[in-house]
């Protein structure tokens, strides 16, 4: 177990509650820091108090040390400028760099040239750096930040009884046997991203299609209901449009008992099969016992497929029918992820040894 420094931590660079890979990695932060008192800002009006986080109102602030958490934060959606939430999310990093560690992000595609150049520039000063990715490990790296690799942080999180009951209220409040269900994340893609949209969601619909003949259920979990492309009910629903017969399971319920991300778990172990669009639908399935087929669209997500060895492909080469053949081709094997769970627990602790106050203790 890792001690902690006297006083509160600051979850620096936190996004929302809204998208539940967020909400699992504030979730794993509790995990991992059970004695510590933990504070973070969120854009929600009302952020989900069931992950072992205190949320304000405003960024943290005298706080004994200070963890930057926000999984894609540093995207820069102007190529060669730099964006003021770019800029502002720098800011924070560097605030209190000795009392700063930066553990289980990624560096997207966006973050290059000038805005990448500062953010090394700021990471050098920081007490540690672990990112999730090799490629960000390697940019890093050749830059002359001594970065640590690792994996996601939500590699440490279990689901529970109470998930697991309340999943199977959710397959039955759309009359369906988890057993033919299989479950599919979604997103839309802005300008930060090279996919179509508009392609996207016909080769979705046609994937869907193709698993209807197949006697299956094509079930589009809703994994973020965020802000901006950052909301996947649009693009489910314009799928389902093209695809009758697919279903959608919404796990942020209003009156829910458990977090998002647990319940998302205790889906992914019931289901019969797992296709991951999205990052963290790859890791919690990963982390429920259950191999997904992931459909990666990024750096983070094509790093987890090739050192897990993964059954899947780039979301670029994505042709519906040869997927569809793979996934079919590629039996839900269980997965045991202690040995990863283990090594983010002492990477973490190496990173917070690295701060003044834990390295004296």
């Amino acid at each position: 177990m890792t001690s902690c420094p006297p006083g509160q931590i600051g979850l620096i660079n936190a996004y929302s509650t809204l998208n539940l890979g967020d909400a699992a990695i504030y979730s794993a932060f509790s995990t991992l820091m059970p004695e510590a008192v933990l504070v973070a800002c969120v854009q929600d009006t009302e952020p989900d108090a069931k992950l072992g986080v205190a949320f304000q109102q405003r960024r943290p602030r005298q706080c004994a040390a200070y963890v930057s958490v926000g999984g894609d934060i540093f995207n820069n959606s102007r190529e060669w400028l730099i964006t003021k939430a770019f800029l502002l999310n720098l800011a924070e990093l560097t605030r209190h760099p000795s009392r700063t560690i930066l553990f289980g992000q990624s560096i997207p595609r966006s973050c290059h040239g000038l805005s990448f150049f500062a953010l090394c520039q700021g990471l050098k000063r920081l007490a540690a750096v672990c990112v999730r990715d090799a490629e960000s490990h390697r940019r890093l790296r050749q830059a002359g930040v001594e970065a640590r690799l690792s994996f996601d942080t939500a590699f440490v999180l279990q689901s529970s009884d109470s998930a697991q009951r309340a999943a199977v209220s959710l397959f039955k409040g759309i009359d369906l046997d988890p057993s033919q269900a299989a479950v599919v994340s979604v997103r839309a893609f802005d300008s930060m991203y090279t996919h179509d949209n508009q392609s996207f969601v016909q080769r979705m619909a046609a994937l869907c299609r193709g698993l209807l003949q197949e006697g299956l259920t094509p079930t589009m979990l809703i994994q973020s209901r965020a802000y901006g492309a950052d909301n996947d009910l649009s693009v489910a629903h314009a799928i389902q449009v093209q695809a009758p017969g697919t279903a959608v399971l919404d796990p942020f319920l209003p009156d829910g008992l458990v977090p998002s991300w647990q319940l998302a778990m205790a889906v992914f172990a019931m289901a019969h099969r797992v296709i991951a669009v999205r990052y963290h639908t790859a890791v919690l399935s990963l982390a429920a016992g259950k191999v997904p087929f992931h459909l990666h669209y990024s750096n983070k997500g094509r790093d987890l497929c090739q050192r897990l060895h993964l059954p899947g492909s780039d979301l670029g080469l994505f042709d519906p029918g040869r997927t569809l053949d793979a996934i079919l081709a590629s039996p839900p094997q269980g997965f045991d992820h202690q040995a990863i769970r283990d090594q983010v627990r002492r990477d973490f602790a190496w990173a917070m040894g690295q701060l003044p106050l834990m390295g004296s203790r």
